[in-house]
């Protein structure tokens, strides 16, 4: 991993003029690992600029260095990048519009912990044993020799959290206490962060977790448990607010896959699934076109909802089939 990490920093330091993006419907630790890349940018007196998918940014991540620096896809921001930075995504695919302003692979940087499903870079680390992306960057730091100070460490500590669930995911390991533990000796207050990303939510997304969980269903003799929110209840709603919800899919005795389905417009569905470990809701996740990880995966859905619930549930019941 140290001569990759060298190599990236060489690059990086040897170049100008960046685009920094992610997948789609970012998350904390795609957000944390944008920032903490263009903190590193900054202070190396970098130009760049960070481009998302998504038409927002959710508010829980204000307290964040550089949060508004970020912007959303459109035709003011169509330009000409030297080089890019793409963090925490698989494929261009997962990426969206802002993959169209990607350079050449040759100046391309990708840095990731999600299992590799295209070689679009030609500088990349990826790392399927690390809890986060916002760990790798951590290990970037690192190497670089670069002077950690509160802003980082708030940075970085918010995509390691955020990633392992508050350090109770499967994925947590050994390195993230021992990073967090560093972390804390330069100023990070863990239970403010936790507060801003878990315990600070509307009145309305509250309304609608109670209405969510009164309506769970549950599927193949229990082993499936699914959530499901129409439209009509999802335009009220701040999407960042309620992601919790896939956690909660699956957190019933008995369940081994929970299902986390709303409808962001007619038609047209996010899909987040959860396993307890028998079933890899990463491959199926990968049959509608998404991906993710073993024990978590995500994708997007155009039709009805009918049809989209019954391809899940058969795809699900296979791997369940001894």
């Amino acid at each position: 991993m140290s001569e990759k990490l060298k190599k990236i920093i060489r690059f990086i330091q040897s170049t100008d003029n960046f685009l920094i993006t992610t997948h789609m419907n970012a998350d904390g630790d795609a957000f944390a690992s944008m920032l903490a890349v263009s903190y590193l940018l900054e202070q190396w007196e970098k130009t760049f600029e960070i481009i998302i998918d998504d038409s927002r940014v959710d508010s829980k991540y204000n307290f964040l260095w550089g949060v508004e620096r970020i912007t959303s896809y459109g035709p003011a921001n169509k330009k000409t990048y030297r080089a890019a930075i793409v963090l925490d995504v698989p494929s261009r695919k997962r990426i969206g519009n802002p993959a169209t302003y990607l350079p050449s692979s040759e100046h391309c940087v990708k840095i990731d912990h999600h299992p590799e499903e295209e070689d679009f870079a030609e500088f990349h680390m990826v790392d399927v044993q690390a809890s986060s992306t916002s760990q790798l960057i951590y290990e970037l730091v690192r190497e670089s020799n670069f002077k950690m100070d509160r802003n980082l460490a708030d940075i970085i500590f918010t995509g390691i959290m955020y990633d392992t669930g508050r350090f109770s995911f499967s994925n947590t390991r050994q390195r993230d206490f021992q990073i967090a533990a560093e972390l804390l000796s330069f100023g990070v207050r863990p239970h403010d962060i936790a507060n801003k990303l878990f315990f600070t939510n509307s009145f309305t997304s509250m309304k609608t977790l109670g209405y969510a969980l009164s309506h769970m269903e549950l599927l193949l003799d229990g082993k499936i448990s699914l959530i499901y929110l129409p439209h009509s209840v999802m335009v009220s709603n701040n999407q960042g607010e309620i992601e919790e919800l896939a956690n909660y899919s699956v957190a019933i005795e008995g369940v081994e896959v929970g299902l986390f389905i709303r409808e962001v417009e007619p038609n047209y569905f996010k899909v987040s699934l959860r396993s307890k470990g028998r079933v890899n809701v990463n491959a199926i996740a990968k049959i509608l076109g998404g991906g993710g990880h073993k024990h978590a995966a995500g994708a997007r859905f155009s039709g009805k909802y009918q049809d989209l619930r019954r391809q899940i549930e058969t795809e699900i019941q296979k791997f369940m089939t001894p």
